[in-house]
């Protein structure tokens, strides 16, 4: 009986064993069969890393004043009885905008100019018979006086009547109108808002940290969204001799020219303030970078032959302009580096290079449209 049962076990055993032999044996033909395949080679797109001046820049954020704005009110009561312009029109210095209501002053005016004319011909009278002792000095002074308050009040009337004359202080572009024709208005009511847009002021704040290395007239660079990709230009023109207790920063001031008055003031714009010096630095395009919590890295190209391979090699990236990114370490200019297609990629993997689809390393990249 035992042998019986010791002659199954050993039947039981060899069935098992041959049936793992069997599965090990084909697992090490799939492996072999795997090992011995080649991968074909992924395609992507690449550039060479290169070495660039350039020059470092201060970011900020700010917005628009104008270098002149002014609203143009009324400095004495009075009835509007003559409208020279329109809203939104372009004036020089001096053009004539609002004439008021001056028959009144201008009747006084002739009756203190028949007054002064009277008081003249009085003096000259009186310089005449003080020569010849005829009249005493103080009626020579009395007529004196006469013909002093005669002038006054006529320069006092002409002076009312200039005041309603209201005139542009300076040229620029005229906003929307406040005022109709026959319109009473007192002193201050604003007649109508005058901006000069040949430049325009920026004011923005920087970190105190960049304190040192600021100073008036270095260029600035404007942009703003209502204007892609085009750039303004201009320089500091002055910088606030204290920091803001809250913020720890400090307001600069620019003036930018605006030839074609796009700038308007109260836009909110991005400032660039170009340092004097320039740093060599190696860029590739920001595609070509995989950033990553472990250390970002790019795929450099060996040069294998017809079917390259690819080593993913770790890189310190910098700053950025544009499309373009500077690389601190890790990497030298003249490298070739993949731009597309890392998503399929391992160090040693074949690729086949496809140009035919550039990828965009601009520093100051442009709209499609522009």
């Amino acid at each position: 009986m035992i042998r019986r049962y010791l002659v199954m076990l050993l039947a039981t055993g060899a069935v098992l064993g041959a049936i793992f032999g069997w599965k090990f044996w084909s697992g090490m033909q799939a492996q072999q069969a795997m090992a011995s395949m080649t991968m074909p080679p992924v395609t992507v797109s690449t550039t060479v890393a290169r070495e660039e001046d350039w020059q470092p820049t201060i970011p900020a954020i700010g917005s628009l004043r104008a270098l002149q704005g002014v609203d143009v009110t009324a400095q004495l009561d009075g009835q509007i009885t003559e409208l020279h312009f329109e809203s939104g029109e372009t004036v020089k210095a001096g053009d004539l905008l609002v004439r008021q209501y001056t028959a009144d002053d201008q009747a006084r005016l002739d009756g203190v100019r028949a007054e002064r004319e009277l008081a003249e011909a009085n003096l000259k009278r009186a310089e005449e018979l003080i020569a010849e002792n005829l009249i005493s000095d103080l009626d020579y002074d009395i007529r004196r006086t006469e013909l002093q308050r005669a002038r006054a009040a006529e320069a006092n009337l002409q002076l009312i009547i200039e005041q309603k004359t209201i005139r542009a202080p300076f040229a620029g572009r005229l906003g929307i109108r406040r005022v109709d024709l026959g319109q009473y208005v007192e002193p201050g009511d604003t007649i109508v808002r005058l901006e000069s847009f040949d430049q325009i002021r920026a004011e923005f704040p920087v970190p105190q940290r960049v304190l040192s290395q600021l100073e008036v007239g270095q260029p600035i660079i404007v942009n703003n969204d209502a204007w892609p990709g085009q750039d303004f230009v201009g320089k500091v023109t002055a910088i606030e001799p204290q920091v803001a207790r809250d913020t720890r920063t400090i307001r600069l001031q620019g003036v930018i020219d605006n030839p074609d008055g796009r700038l308007l003031p109260g836009m909110f714009v991005e400032v660039t303030i170009a340092l004097p010096r320039r740093d060599k630095v190696v860029t590739v395009p920001q595609s070509a970078v995989t950033y990553s919590p472990y250390g970002d890295s790019v795929f450099v190209v060996n040069d294998d032959g017809d079917t390259p391979s690819v080593t993913n090699t770790f890189v310190l990236p910098g700053a950025t302009r544009g499309d373009q990114v500077a690389i601190e370490q890790g990497l030298a200019a003249g490298a070739v580096v993949v731009t597309a297609g890392q998503q399929k990629l391992r160090s040693g993997s074949r690729v086949r290079i496809d140009n035919s689809v550039a990828v965009s390393d601009a520093a100051a990249p442009r709209p499609a449209n522009n």
